[in-house]
C-alpha cells in the first residue's frame, strides 16, 4: 500500500471515529431546549469558536 493510501486509510478511520460522536449526548440542552445535545454538534460549536478568534 502507497503512503497515499495509507494516510487516506487513516484519516477515513478518523472521520468515521468522529462519527461515533452523534452518538454520545451530553447533560446540557440545546438552544431551544428541545433535546440534549451530543458530543460532535458540541464540537463543531467549539471549533467554530476557535477559529472565529
Amino acid at each position: 500500500m502507497s503512503l497515499d493510501m495509507n494516510r487516506m486509510t487513516q484519516q477515513v478511520a478518523f472521520i468515521e471515529c468522529l462519527d461515533q460522536l452523534k452518538l454520545v449526548l451530553r447533560q446540557n440542552l440545546v438552544m431551544d431546549e428541545s433535546r440534549r445535545e451530543n458530543s460532535a454538534e458540541h464540537s463543531w460549536h467549539i471549533a467554530t469558536m476557535a477559529l472565529s478568534i
